[in-house]
């Protein structure tokens, strides 16, 4: 099937021309990505079967199910950035690594014009990886064979982390005690270190409330770890700064809406509570999900999320249909002169994002109801009334099993850029 062909399924639906609020590129229920231009209106399907991964000056780069990496310019151009392979990873300048063709598990760079060369042989182990910010570094997770005998229904390998650094040097730098570790969700800062998820636990359903999930922050020159502890592995709900500070979720539980704070780890090590009352319910307690920065150098990134009252697993019902205590969320934006909140009109808040100038943000919206939970964009300037973009984007999964789709996943936003 052609990326560009739509397959069955609905589409989303432009809301209209919003000039302010530039070009964006949004993944639907579809698996198709469409191109929405603010200053006409117009929404084109101009890519899919492929996930959105970082935003550049020049649009987001798309990583292909079945391989291969292809840059969307925010003018609509397409441009094919690295050779196909079972999995591959960007950085912001462009530099791919990949996993080979078909059984070749060996992992490859293409940095351009000195062509493709192999970085790691098929019989190492690689899994996932990640590219530091500069492009010269990856960090990468390693399938090792466990030790001794292995009991039935029980994975044959585990996980460590790895860094290759500038001069191709391998270096371990987590390894777990734990037989079942399990790593993903590799984010690096801006100096030189990687917060990742450890799941311990085979069981899915275990997973989902994050018990036996627990999140860290390595640094790769001195391998100091800290230990961040429980948290759903949602994985855009650890975020880095362009300052280096972290912001996560702190809290387990399949619900969103109860038992969720968000914590800030200072660049000096302490944690902020910015939002929530982590283990309450009721009596004035709210809850927070949804980190997300602003995307700016130079100045202190400010920090936005989404809080509302803090509700029990029992409030999941009036929760989906938009009504109870657990469906009053808001967008909270932080800045130098206190804290500001935005909302969907007469929808539940579920996301939120900063613009680079931060003039304005984009909301995630939805639509109540229990039988389709129809996700919106909306664009809301700090100084007015907010407007749809894009809907009828689809549930993408929503609710079930703590699922919250994220913005950052979705959406990638030429206001966004960095």
């Amino acid at each position: 099937m052609s990326p560009t062909a739509p397959p069955p399924g609905p589409a989303p639906l432009s809301a209209g021309a919003v000039a302010d609020a530039g070009v964006l590129y949004v993944w639907g229920a579809d698996d198709g990505i469409y191109r929405y231009d603010g200053a006409t209106g117009a929404l084109a399907r101009v890519w899919g079967m492929s996930t959105l991964s970082i935003e550049t000056a020049n649009g987001p780069y798309v990583l292909g199910r079945h391989g291969g990496i292809t840059l969307l310019h925010w003018d609509g151009a397409t441009e094919p950035r690295c050779p196909g392979g079972s999995f591959a990873a960007v950085s912001i300048r462009g530099t791919c690594a990949f996993t080979g063709v078909g059984g070749d598990n060996a992992v490859y760079v293409d940095r351009g014009s000195s062509g493709v060369q192999m970085l790691l042989p098929a019989d190492w182990g690689a899994g996932s990886y990640a590219w530091s910010p500069d492009g010269l570094e990856l960090v990468i997770v390693r399938n090792e064979p466990r030790a001794g005998p292995v009991p039935a229904l029980e994975p044959s390998t585990r996980n460590t982390l790895w860094h290759l650094d500038r001069r191709g040097a391998l270096t371990k730098i987590f390894d777990s005690s734990n037989a079942l570790s399990f790593l993903y969700g590799l984010k690096w800062s801006f100096d030189g270190r990687v917060s990742f998820w450890e799941l311990a636990t085979t069981s899915n359903s275990l997973a989902a409330d994050g018990a036996a999930t627990t999140l860290y922050v390595v640094d790769v020159h001195t391998r100091a770890k800290v230990n961040l502890g429980t948290t759903l592995g949602s994985r855009n709900w650890a975020q880095w700064s362009v300052d280096g500070r972290l912001a996560f979720v702190s809290g387990g539980g399949r619900e969103t809406w109860g038992n969720k704070q968000v914590v800030v780890l200072e660049r000096d090590g302490t944690r902020r509570i910015v939002a929530g009352d982590l283990g309450q319910i009721g009596g004035g307690a709210r809850a927070a999900i949804a980190p997300a920065w602003q995307p700016i150098f130079g100045t202190p990134a400010r920090l936005a999320w989404i809080e509302g009252p803090a509700e029990g697993i029992g409030a999941s019902s009036d929760y989906f249909r938009g009504v109870g205590p657990a469906a009053r969320r808001v967008a909270i934006l932080e800045s130098p002169s206190g804290r500001a909140s935005l909302t969907c009109p007469g929808l539940i808040t579920e996301g939120v994002r900063w613009s680079a100038d931060a003039r304005a943000a984009l909301l995630l919206c939805r639509a109540p109801g229990v039988d389709r939970h129809a996700l919106e964009v909306w664009y809301a300037p700090l100084d007015g009334a907010p407007q749809a973009l894009v809907t009828g984007i689809g549930d993408l999964g929503f609710g079930y099993y703590g699922l919250q789709p994220s913005l950052s996943d979705i959406v990638a936003w030429s206001l966004a850029d960095r």
